[in-house]
């Protein structure tokens, strides 16, 4: 049988100096740490992946979202490709998401504590050097 990889997207979403993390309620990674996004399903945009993906997730409607870049999630069992993005603004100080059905738990997490997170294993491979990227080029306005 042959297996092709999964098309994903995901979002940074940053607050004061913290990004927005889901605590995945599903394999594959349940319990870790990640982005929120999703599945894009046959015939969607990305653009439009995205938005929905965030609204499932978070209960946030976010108005425009850039393309930060490609990253890939490999295990044994599973291979997707994920379109990273971010909010082109961040979000103001009071903005709450709700966890939608795929989301354990949501959380602003400072981005210093991401370090200390991936030692003891609680991210999704890659996350905290995505979200690094993805801050800097949103400081710097790109």
């Amino acid at each position: 049988m042959t297996r092709s990889p999964i098309l994903g997207v995901s979002a940074c979403l940053f607050r004061a100096g913290q990004i927005l993390l889901v605590e995945r309620h599903r394999p594959p990674y349940e319990g870790r740490f990640s982005l929120p996004g999703g599945r894009v399903e046959f015939g969607e945009p990305i653009a439009s992946a995205i938005a929905r993906e965030v609204a499932e997730e978070t209960g946030l409607a976010i108005g425009r979202f850039v393309f930060h870049c490609l990253h890939e999630a490999i295990d044994a069992d599973f291979h997707a490709v994920i379109a990273v993005h971010r909010a082109a603004e961040g979000l103001r100080p009071g903005t709450e998401p709700v966890a939608g059905d795929d989301a354990r738990s949501l959380r602003f997490v400072p981005l210093e504590a991401l370090a200390a997170m991936e030692a003891e294993g609680r991210l999704t491979d890659g996350l905290r050097r995505v979200v690094a990227s993805a801050h800097r080029d949103h400081l710097a306005g790109l």
